[in-house]
């Protein structure tokens, strides 16, 4: 049975979830809502729906998964017929409500409403599980406290679960790139979060107590590239490398 939801100590980050609309403006502000997650599909699923299909490759049979930062679920809808197929269920996070709300539409076309559950809130409040594997499709670096983060959903992780992760890493410090990326939810509606370096990242992993088994190349460009990480807590006598659906 899954655990109650617990009161929020990270309040700012739900302060979306809390901006319950009016009656006056709601249709305005449903346009402009399907109109951030058209945009966001068509900038990002590109990139998310092959990144998606890595993961869902790996899991095994039954597997039950918590999705940090599902956003508007076209990526997992992408991949209907491999979840149905293996029966794999998702908890899917997110704290943008006009994202969930078009998610939730997404998952009915695609059939996906019963492997599928959207919930509006943030990582660091959720409760669940236990869960085998733990995904974060380009949103790790867009939390305030990555570390926190990682913490708390090893807590909801069943024995011998996985973490994935999915992110652009850029090769060489660019004081520009670092300065304009977190500018350009301004022009697109989207959160880009900070520009990510390698070294970085395997330095929170390392403080969050997670273990990096496999780093792949999945694409590149000149300045930076596509990987995924796949870890496990900290543990002995822990194999050293992972097989296709082999959680």
């Amino acid at each position: 049975m899954p655990k109650p939801e617990l009161a929020s100590n990270h309040s700012h980050l739900n302060l979306q979830a809390a901006n319950v609309p009016s009656a006056h403006g709601a249709k305005h502000e449903r346009a402009t809502g399907a109109l951030r997650a058209w945009v966001y599909d068509r900038v990002l699923m590109g990139l998310t729906a092959g990144w998606y299909q890595q993961v869902l490759r790996r899991l095994p049979q039954g597997a039950s998964v918590l999705d940090v930062g599902i956003g508007t679920g076209s990526a997992v809808a992408r991949s209907a017929d491999l979840v149905r197929q293996k029966n794999i269920r998702i908890v899917g996070l997110d704290i943008d409500r006009d994202y969930l709300a078009y998610c939730e539409k997404v998952l009915r076309r695609a059939g996906l409403s019963d492997n599928v559950i959207p919930r509006l809130t943030s990582v660091y409040d959720h409760q669940g599980g236990p869960y085998d594997a733990v995904y974060f499709s380009a949103s790790f670096m867009l939390l305030p406290d990555p570390v926190g983060a990682i913490r708390h959903v090893l807590s909801l992780l069943a024995p011998g679960g996985w973490v994935f992760f999915t992110q652009t890493f850029h090769h060489g410090k660019s004081a520009l790139i670092e300065k304009v990326k977190p500018m350009l939810h301004r022009v697109t509606s989207i959160h880009f979060g900070r520009v990510t370096y390698e070294a970085d990242f395997l330095s929170v992993l390392e403080e969050s107590g997670l273990e990096l088994m496999e780093f792949l190349t999945m694409g590149s460009t000149r300045r930076a590239s596509y990987r995924l990480a796949i870890a496990r807590p900290l543990a002995i006598d822990k194999p050293r490398t992972m097989a296709a659906g082999s959680i």
